[in-house]
């Protein structure tokens, strides 16, 4: 664990497109994702409340990842394309189906955000590849293909699929286009648009828990495989004049972010396989680093044992969700059990985990 005692009072200025939401409603298959009311969880860690923001079911994915995906596509291609900026999605998928049918969008993924760039794809009416480490399972491939996209295997871990994956875009010119999720030296746009599409489940969250309780999260709690969802989180919780924890939530096997935050500088870790495959991340987005080591205050790494005790924990409460998301609230007991220092974590506390993903088979971790 890793507590940073000046987060708390560190804030930044958001500067999200108000455009966004709007964007997202227009969508097809799109609605709120529910806000799930974990009181017995709340009850057993003395917590004023528990929400578990439910992403099991987002615009016909089962994860979040759909969000940053759509955004960053729809902006790049209008960026590509040189439209106006007014222009809606029909009439981007209008001008493709004339003049750029050629255009293949490529990403690297573990899992869900490549499913998410597949699906948008689709939804244009174009190609895409999806490359893919060698240890990604075949549902999750299945998943992928499904949605219509090539899956290219990658002899190596998500790093390696990431440098696969830009190269080949690259040798396509203007009929490749990467929709990548983190950030790295001279790609910084793309990801930056994948991280303000995350927005829209912040605002969400916002206006149900105060719906329910008229007042703001204190404690969220986010996992972070390359950081870009926990940049969004930092950007919209400091940004907002109320003082709130953001507790960084990783696999103990990829836990890049908190070995960055221990050194004082980014640094890349050698990853193993883990049921929290869409944490499996070596390195930190280049973008999202800077703020997560001024606004995270707590980083928690939990075994791949705990996140399934959490989820099993869950179940019971009538939550359907995955690893990653479950990895949320083996954290926050963590932290709870462990009378570690966490500001803002009290009785008092209004606390919100982000369930990032569905229930998706993996192998039961044993001690």
């Amino acid at each position: 664990m890793f507590v940073n005692p000046k987060a708390r009072t560190w804030t930044c200025s958001s500067t999200i497109d108000v455009e966004i939401n709007s964007f997202h409603c227009s969508l097809p298959g799109y609605t709120q994702t529910p806000l799930l009311d974990c009181s017995s969880i709340a009850a057993e860690l003395d917590l004023r409340n528990v929400f578990l923001k439910d992403e099991s079911t987002r615009m016909g994915l089962p994860a979040f990842k759909i969000l940053g995906a759509s955004w960053a596509t729809y902006k790049a291609i209008k960026k590509l394309l040189q439209l106006p900026p007014t222009v809606n999605v029909q009439t981007v998928m209008n001008v493709i189906a004339q003049k750029h049918q050629s255009l293949t969008l490529f990403a690297a993924t573990d899992g869900n955000h490549g499913r998410a760039v597949a699906k948008m794809a689709t939804m244009l009416g174009i190609q895409s590849q999806i490359f893919v480490p060698q240890y990604l399972n075949k549902p999750t491939r299945n998943l992928i293909e499904n949605e219509g996209a090539r899956i290219v295997e990658v002899l190596g871990d998500y790093d390696e699929a990431v440098i696969r994956a830009k190269a080949t875009a690259h040798v396509l010119g203007s009929d490749g286009l990467l929709i990548q999720d983190t950030a790295f030296d001279g790609y910084e746009d793309i990801p930056q648009w994948i991280v303000d599409g995350y927005s829209t489940m912040m605002y969400e969250a916002d206006s149900q828990i105060y719906n329910i309780t008229q007042a703001r999260p204190d404690v969220v709690l986010v996992p972070v495989g390359v950081g870009s969802l926990a940049q969004s989180v930092v950007t919209h919780y400091k940004s907002q004049g109320h003082p709130c924890t953001i507790i960084a939530v990783e696999p103990d096997s990829a836990n890049c972010l908190q070995t960055s935050l221990k050194s004082g500088i980014s640094t890349s870790v050698s990853t193993k396989d883990t049921i929290m495959c869409g944490l499996n991340c070596g390195t930190v987005s280049s973008i999202a680093w800077p703020i997560l080591q001024k606004g995270i205050d707590v980083s928690v790494c939990v075994t791949d044992v705990e996140a399934h005790e959490s989820l099993l924990q869950l179940r019971e409460c009538q939550v359907v969700i995955g690893p990653c998301a479950a990895a949320t609230l083996a954290a926050l007991k963590k932290v709870v059990r462990g009378k570690s220092t966490a500001p803002g974590l009290d009785k008092d506390s209004v606390v919100l985990l982000l369930g990032t993903e569905g229930i998706r088979d993996y192998e039961v971790p044993t001690r």
